[in-house]
């Protein structure tokens, strides 16, 4: 008896077609039996598959069969590109998606899961912190603008008591002097009392010997009696006193602030300022490396005895220097370039590393001279001369900001710095338990900045790639592999990153370029037959230059974009 014919709910494996399902691919929505689960673990990512029993897929988890009535029982394995929808071979036979793009549901699978995957890696790496970052300066901000502002009450508060001082003297001055004029005034008053008070006590007397005269009956007493009110005929002068009047001065509002002060408000103001991040932290599409890396091109510079560094500018355009005081500007061709012009350094010493500024300029460091200097126009400018450290190696970051590793001039100490134009922004040296992050030695440490903001520095002297996250802390450190090309010791040199995150680092002992991850997971070699790898560095299409210690320069093509078909 035909089982399927019995049984119409019934649920088959959609690689036999034979065997009832048991298990369910949660990643692909496919339906297996026991016997067919190994041959679907090899399709894709054998990673990737997440396989439950089949009654525990998720609920509402359709098991990938057409929507299409009269389609029914079909599974969809395929994908319009146009329709954005899943279609069987039903679908695609009745014509309704001619030339429209199909391909398969697994590869659009795969493809959004490695989608999500860079999404999540550029979130957690870059975004998130970038916003948390954001916001830790905004309340530093709002911390700064409190305390600003508690000062601004306290000066006002403490203008205000001054002007209290100053009124409280004014008013003091004022109480003395109307003291003074009252002080004058009484004297005078008390001295005219005390005169006319003499004057009536001889008035008195002048009433009695009267009156003595008139009661008398003696002829000596009446006869020798004088008049005395000629004495008495002139009153005394009349003293006019003019109590003084305090006369307030009226003083509107509007005088007193300005008698007082104001808020200076011209300078004030609540500014939104939206930054947008570089557009290279988040255009650059997937890319997948390849399996056999190409040499496109191969350019003979001019240091034909010893290349060491290189940097990109632009997709045509590239710097190079070498033993010698000059550097090389090679305009490159589809051919493999030709040589421009070479340019003296303005102290006549060997360029210890050069990279380029935010506006493509020419930048590189003397070590001799302790200088960082500037190549713009044909002319050098010297951005920034260090005391006691010498410059070596020196990379731009995407915001703009120059890296510079450095030694100390007695070779004890090496340090990590970042500047904004000539300003120091951070110094980077030690690991949180206080031990030194790099070795100090005589020779070149190369440094780049990664994509998710890490700072990369290769410390030739202890074998080892440093990798630091943007504050400065270290996130590993890398050794090389047990198993290289030539079975030699790891003896990393040149350094350069691209768009994926990835850290690509030359092994001048094993001729090869180590690839890796931005946690530090080897992923490939670059062979490609190279000499003595030392400078890296990548375009902006993720070309891969390398700098051959003998003065050969090879642009590789390692990385192809990830399509979907």
């Amino acid at each position: 008896m035909d089982l399927r014919s019995s049984a119409q709910e019934a649920v088959y494996c959609n690689l036999c077609e034979t065997a009832l399902v048991q298990i369910y691919c949660d990643t692909c929505l496919t339906n297996l039996c026991t016997a067919c689960v190994g041959e679907h673990m090899m399709m894709g990512e054998p990673t990737g598959h997440q396989l439950v029993r089949f009654q525990s897929r998720r609920p509402g988890q359709h098991p990938n069969k057409c929507l299409i009535s009269t389609h029914s029982g079909k599974r969809c394995d395929l994908f319009c590109k146009q329709c954005q929808t899943q279609v069987c071979s039903s679908c695609i036979a009745s014509g309704s998606h001619s030339d429209h793009k199909i391909m398969e549901i697994q590869q659009i699978i795969e493809f959004r899961k490695k989608m999500a995957a860079n999404d999540k890696r550029l979130i957690n790496s870059l975004i998130l912190p970038s916003y948390v970052t954001m916001a830790q300066q905004l309340q530093n901000e709002l911390d700064h603008i409190e305390r600003k502002h508690e000062e601004v009450v306290r000066e006002i508060v403490k203008h205000g008591e001054l002007k209290h001082l100053d009124i409280n003297k004014t008013v003091n001055i004022l109480k003395a002097e109307a003291d003074d004029f009252r002080n004058i005034q009484v004297r005078t008053l008390q001295q005219e009392i005390t005169a006319i008070d003499g004057k009536i006590s001889s008035i008195g007397e002048v009433i009695d010997n009267a009156k003595n005269v008139l009661d008398s009956q003696s002829l000596i007493v009446v006869s020798s009696y004088e008049s005395r009110c000629q004495e008495f005929k002139m009153l005394p002068q009349t003293v006019n006193v003019k109590v003084p009047q305090f006369k307030p001065r009226m003083i509107s509002e509007t005088e007193q602030e300005a008698m007082f002060g104001s808020l200076s408000v011209e300078d004030v103001q609540t500014e939104v300022v939206y930054t947008e991040m570089p557009a290279a932290l988040y255009s650059s599409p997937l890319k997948e490396l390849m399996e056999e890396p190409e040499i496109i091109s191969t350019i003979q510079s001019c240091h034909s005895a010893c290349l060491y560094s290189v940097v990109c500018r632009g997709k045509d355009m590239v710097f190079t220097t070498g033993d010698d005081c000059t550097i090389e500007n090679i305009k490159l061709t589809e051919k493999g370039g030709s040589k421009m012009q070479r340019a003296r350094t303005e102290s006549g010493n060997t360029p210890w590393d050069i990279t380029l500024d935010k506006d493509g300029h020419l930048v590189y460091t003397d070590g001799d001279k302790q200088t960082i200097n500037l190549k713009k126009n044909d002319k050098t400018q010297i951005l920034l001369t260090l005391d006691n450290w010498k410059p070596l190696n020196v990379c731009n970051t995407l915001y703009g900001d120059l890296l510079v590793i450095m030694d100390s001039r007695d070779q004890k100490q090496a340090r990590v710095v970042r500047y904004s134009g000539s300003s120091e922004k951070q110094s980077i040296q030690f690991d949180e338990n206080g031990k030194r992050l790099f070795h100090s030695y005589s020779g070149h440490k190369y440094i780049a900045e990664n994509r998710n903001l890490d700072i990369c520095v290769v410390d030739c002297q202890a074998g080892a790639v440093v990798v630091l996250n943007q504050a400065g802390k270290l996130r590993f450190r890398y050794t090389g592999q047990m198993t290289a090309p030539k079975n030699r010791l790891f003896c990393p040199l040149g350094l350069a990153t691209d768009s994926q995150c990835q850290i690509l680092i030359s092994d001048i002992s094993n001729d090869c370029i180590d690839v890796i991850d931005q946690n530090g997971q080897f992923l490939c070699y670059i062979d490609c037959g190279l000499k003595c790898p030392w400078g890296l560095c990548t375009d902006m299409d993720d070309n891969l230059f390398v700098a051959e210690k003998g003065g050969t320069l090879r642009k590789i093509r390692y990385l192809e974009n990830e399509r979907l078909p």
